[in-house]
């Protein structure tokens, strides 16, 4: 019998993810990182899009070393031969003389990206804790790779959130909307768990001389926003 309610949500860490992935762990009472599915060297969890002026965006991003295709996230090295650290601050430059954030939001990155770190979900579990903090969002954050939870042999891909949920005696899974197709709402209610999903809401905010682009990095909006302005945005 569950005392109380708890949301979780789960999703794969991402580098620097869009302010919307902070609005949904926001609406949590957990938020566990997925790192216990295969690596994709290809994807939002080694890169991430900024403002570029002439391009109108370009990748922030951390290299990885070179590994067999069955490796799973928690795995994943960075390949720490690369002043990648460095690259990322210096590319954060474009925004020095518009962004009127840029000092306190450089310091929020560079704090997110601690020295020596060589997994890249460690990074990424790291940053998403950063800015959280920066936020005040007190959503606990842990990786899937930490609990003890039984998934079958057949397990279809809405079903790993069912499993994980269970194991942490949640009462309601809150995923983004983009993944209605992957649930089957009817099972999780067989398991009383309410599945539920989390409505994106665009803003558009100033950003210079520059064109806006939606759904950029976090970066992108702590860059131009201050911290009481986005705490009102995570409602």
């Amino acid at each position: 019998m569950k005392n109380s309610e708890k949301i979780v949500g789960i999703m794969q860490p991402y580098f620097f993810p869009y302010f919307e992935q902070f609005r949904l762990i926001a609406s949590c009472d957990v938020w566990v990182a997925f790192d216990t599915v295969q690596f994709s060297r290809k994807s939002w969890m080694t890169r991430n899009r900024i403002l570029n002026r002439e391009k109108g965006t370009s990748y922030i991003s951390v290299p990885v070393r070179h590994f067999g295709l069955g490796t799973v996230i928690k795995d994943a090295q960075i390949d720490t031969v690369k002043d990648w650290r460095n690259v990322v601050l210096d590319k954060l430059k474009i925004y020095q003389h518009s962004a009127p954030f840029y000092p306190v939001a450089r310091d929020v990155i560079a704090d997110a990206m601690p020295q020596g770190e060589t997994f890249v979900s460690a990074l990424n579990i790291n940053a998403l804790r950063s800015v959280c903090q920066y936020l005040d969002i007190g959503t606990p954050i842990i990786s899937a790779s930490s609990l003890t939870f039984d998934i079958p042999s057949d397990c279809e891909p809405g079903e790993w959130a069912l499993h994980i949920s269970k194991s942490l005696d949640a009462t309601e899974y809150r995923n983004a909307a983009g993944g209605i197709a992957l649930f089957d709402s009817a099972l999780y209610q067989q398991h009383g768990i309410r599945l539920r999903f989390h409505e994106h809401k665009p803003r558009t905010y100033h950003t210079g001389n520059f064109a806006f682009v939606q759904d950029l990095s976090i970066v992108d909006w702590l860059m131009w926003n201050s911290r009481e302005q986005l705490r009102e945005w995570l409602l």
